[in-house]
Formats: C-alpha cells, structure tokens, sequence
C-alpha cells in the first residue's frame, strides 16, 4: 500500500484553499503559497499535476490565476489524492497465492477508498474550519 507525500497533502491544502475563493475567482499561486505555506515553486507542479487532472483550470493574464474545474461538492478527496499519488492502494501481487490474505487486503482497499470518498466541500464539516485570508 503506498502513503500519502507531501505532494498530496499540499494539494489537498492548495484545493481547499481554491474552494474558498470569494465568487470562484481566479487564485494566483502567489495568494495561494502565502496561504498554505508551500514554496512557489513546488505549488507551481502541483497546480500543474492538478490541472493535468483535470481538477483545476488555469487563466492567463493579470486577473488569471488557478480556479476549480468543478464545484467542490463533486470533487472528491480521493480524486485529488490519486491525481498526484496515483492509487492509494495497490494490493495486487502483494499476498502471493493466499486467497484469505487477499480478503483482508480487499477490504482494506474498501475501506480506505470510502474514506477517502468525501467531497472537498465536506472538509470544513468534519475539523473546525479554517477560513483564509482571501
């Protein structure tokens, strides 16, 4: 099973920040690397891997920026994570020839995919929300 980087964690940082965008608005990565406290350079390929997703979209000019590709409530926790992670669990191969062991692995994949499962909306409900400086 692989972990979640860094990477991953930023960009759910950097989602949840662009889901707090006054009207939806266009965030430069400036606004949102003095937010989240990740270095413009590492946001700038993570916004591209985002975008890449399909998670994201990005404006040119002096009022562009980076903004959602959808609503939050249809963008999953899951779906950032494995944009930049790739699958979160990859049990296959991993038990050998144990029919019972693949059981328990198949679960664990159940399981922690449903976890995951929670739109990027429904952050703020589950941990004291954090609001921005926007």
């Amino acid at each position: 099973m692989a972990g979640i980087s860094s990477k991953g964690v930023y960009a759910l940082a950097a989602m949840h920040v662009l889901s707090h965008a006054p009207q939806q608005r266009p965030m430069q990565i400036r606004e949102i690397a003095a937010m989240t406290s990740i270095s413009h350079g590492y946001l700038e390929q993570i916004l591209s891997g985002l975008r890449r997703a399909g998670l994201v979209t990005s404006i040119r000019g002096a009022a562009g920026g980076y903004q959602l590709a959808g609503r939050a409530a249809e963008i999953t926790v899951l779906e950032i994570l494995e944009a930049l992670e790739g699958p979160l669990c990859q049990t296959e191969g991993n038990v050998g020839s144990s029919v019972i062991l693949e059981a328990f692995w198949g679960s664990m994949n159940e399981k922690i995919r449903a976890i995951f499962d929670m739109k990027l909306s429904d952050i703020d409900q589950l941990y004291q929300p954090y609001h921005y400086a926007i």
